[in-house]
């Protein structure tokens, strides 16, 4: 029963950590990198957000066969909130202030409390109450990121005021703070994370997830805004459950995505919170698939080497959700994260807020928008119809196999922040079961899924920010600038992409106006075992396989060779796996006008092992011919002649 798979689950996450549970302490010790923030912050993460885990867990029904206590859990996070709340106790966590990452944790606690109202605040006496109220309090008149943080200081202050500690300023504030949120929306239930200038998984698992949350326990105070954000959360999910493949995984970018299954947190909420978007057993089938999929991936035998795929590490061995993505891996972690930060996962567990009569539960299962592209997949003869294109987001999300591909067009992360890593939210696309490359240091954009310049400076720039072009069901664009401010190393760039089946088709309209070496790179490949299965390099095609995937390039204007990037045998720099492969299409060092052709394959099918041939090109037109795939048109204004 899947309303009994999800309950053990949250059960099983618990185990480790209530392991680790210590009498008269307000923190877990989890191990792993500390962040920017400080320790105490980390502390205070270590706790509440696994609070927020625990509270889902607190809230199901009841099983027989439960290894935990249920009275002992929530007995602990009683006393550890007791104890970091009180100012007197060597446990305190201090008060938020201002832009603190303590404001973050607070929203986190009272939605925790609410949860498991029984089990974790019905219990206080009005004293004690009181006192984690005042500790609360401290929130008011904090500086707030004019992002999705703002949502904290709201949910924060409404909880005091159900609670009775609220202050008659604290409508007028939680007023002015979701007007100026709502400033951000960007049309079908799409938000732009504020001063990040973004656009990710910040909406799922923040955006949405805090605007249901506001709108079920709060909403009654401001009835026509409620409906708003319900009205929004629908048109979201209507796009977003194209987002989940077949396996489950979601496509990584963006940022936070340490977070994992926390991506999934609307969908059941939405149900809670009285919205059913699309059918609840569709719904569900999105959210256990993506939480079995990163599940599945704790608990590899230590044995292992460190680098392997599935070998969590040290944390994983335990049971510990890591910083990373399918297993450990610290170099995708933002300096805001630390080991406790993980948890937010804890939110993908809104589904236990739901009875299992629900029809959440009881609904049959109805495959996923990502299942049809398998049938698509066995009649190649036919044309990829599954592309949705999100004009408001600046994104393309198609299928193929299975896969998600996401292809952006309108989002960077703001140069403030480029700390976090533009390569991102910059790649041309990103998508399922291939993961990405990091980029080993801030000069060296990574080559794959992406358009690089390499100037004289030994600098290699990719995207960063990009305006849009065009956003629709068969073809995308966007223009940006390759470089950096502080050289002034400039190249502008047009670039087009159309898609069939596995493959992109690139034209790229660049200005180069210092001297640089273009790069067009493929997916990068990642590998478990090395060498790669299969392997054929050339200047006008190349070819590369694992056990599981393989990447193809084939040039067709502008660039001189291909070349083939393997990873560092000593340094993993892949999301996935320890070992990886890139194939780019390159050009000379060059200066001025230049046009640039290429097609790009990524997949599990034998089509990359083929390659295209140019039936007929005239300026504007180009015809492809495959020997398994329907011939290929492509009519653009501009586009140069081919062959």
């Amino acid at each position: 029963m899947a309303y009994e798979h999800w309950r053990s689950s949250a059960e099983s996450l618990l185990k480790p950590l209530a392991a680790l549970m210590r009498p008269g302490k307000a923190d877990l010790p989890l191990p792993g990198p500390a962040s920017n923030h400080g320790p105490i912050a980390d502390r205070l993460e270590s706790f509440a957000r696994p609070c927020l885990l625990a509270a889902h867990w607190l809230h199901s029904e009841p099983s027989a066969n439960e290894s935990l206590s249920r009275n002992q859990i929530a007995d602990w996070f009683r006393q550890g909130l007791l104890l970091g709340t009180d100012p007197g106790s060597s446990e305190y966590w201090g008060p938020t202030a201002n832009h603190h990452q303590h404001t973050v944790e607070m929203a986190a606690l009272t939605l925790a409390l609410q949860v498991a109202r029984p089990a974790l605040w019905e219990p206080y006496s009005p004293k004690e109450r009181a006192q984690i109220a005042g500790w609360f309090a401290s929130i008011r008149g904090a500086g707030l990121h004019r992002n999705n943080h703002m949502m904290f200081n709201v949910m924060t202050l409404a909880f005091l005021d159900q609670e009775g500690f609220g202050r008659k300023a604290d409508k007028a504030t939680s007023r002015f703070i979701m007007d100026t949120i709502e400033s951000m929306s960007l049309g079908g239930g799409w938000f732009i994370d504020g001063m990040n200038e973004t656009v990710d998984y910040y909406n799922a698992y923040a955006f949405h997830y805090y605007g249901l949350w506001w709108a079920k326990l709060y909403g009654k105070s401001e009835p026509a805004r409620a409906r708003r954000w319900k009205e929004w959360a629908a048109a979201f999910l209507k796009d977003y459950i194209h987002f989940f493949s077949t396996s489950g995984e979601n496509p990584p970018f963006g940022r936070s995505i340490c977070y994992r299954f926390a991506a999934t947190a609307p969908f059941g909420l939405a149900e809670y919170a009285g919205v059913s978007a699309i059918p609840p057993g569709q719904a569900r089938r999105a959210c256990t698939r993506n939480l079995d999929f990163f599940l599945q991936k704790l608990g590899a035998p230590a044995s292992l080497p460190a680098s392997s795929e599935g070998a969590a590490q040290a944390q994983g061995n335990l049971g510990i959700l890591s910083l990373g993505w399918t297993n450990e891996f610290p170099p995708i972690a933002e300096a805001y994260s630390c080991p406790g930060s993980v948890y937010w996962a804890a939110k993908a567990f809104a589904p236990l807020l739901l009875p299992p009569s629900h029809k959440f539960w009881a609904a049959p299962e109805k495959p996923l928008p990502s299942q049809a592209s398998i049938a698509s997949s066995d009649r190649p003869d036919r044309t990829d119809r599954s592309a949705l294109a999100i004009p408001q987001a600046g994104l393309v999300v198609r299928c193929h196999e299975g896969d998600v591909e996401l292809l952006n067009n309108a989002n960077g992360i703001c140069v403030a922040n480029i700390k976090f890593g533009t390569w991102k939210w910059g790649k041309l696309s990103y998508r399922s079961g291939f993961g990405f490359e990091v980029a080993r240091d801030e000069d060296h954009y990574p080559l794959d899924a992406a358009l690089t310049a390499e100037f004289g400076n030994g600098s290699i720039m990719g995207r960063h920010q990009c305006l849009p072009l065009s956003i629709g069901k068969d073809h995308c664009g966007s223009v940006y600038g390759l470089g950096d401010r502080f050289s002034q190393n400039h190249v502008s760039v047009e670039t087009r992409i159309w898609w069939k089946g596995g493959w992109q088709f690139h034209w790229h309209r660049i200005v180069a106006y210092q001297r640089a070496l273009l790069r067009l790179g493929t997916y990068s490949l990642p590998i478990y075992q090395w060498p790669p299965t299969e392997a054929s390099l050339a200047d006008n095609y190349a070819f590369v396989a694992s056990a599981e995937r393989a990447v193809a390039i084939q040039p067709l204007l502008g660039f001189q060779r291909v070349q083939a990037h393997s990873s560092d045998s000593q340094r993993r720099t892949h999301l996935l796996a320890p070992h990886s492969r890139t194939l780019t299409a390159e050009t000379d060092g060059i200066t001025g006008e230049h046009q640039l052709i290429a097609l790009i394959w990524a997949g599990a099918s034998p089509q990359g092992r083929r390659a295209w041939s140019v039936s007929t090109a005239s300026p504007g037109r180009i015809v492809l011919s495959h020997p398994t795939l329907e011939e290929w048109r492509i009519q653009a204004e501009g586009l140069p002649r081919v062959g």
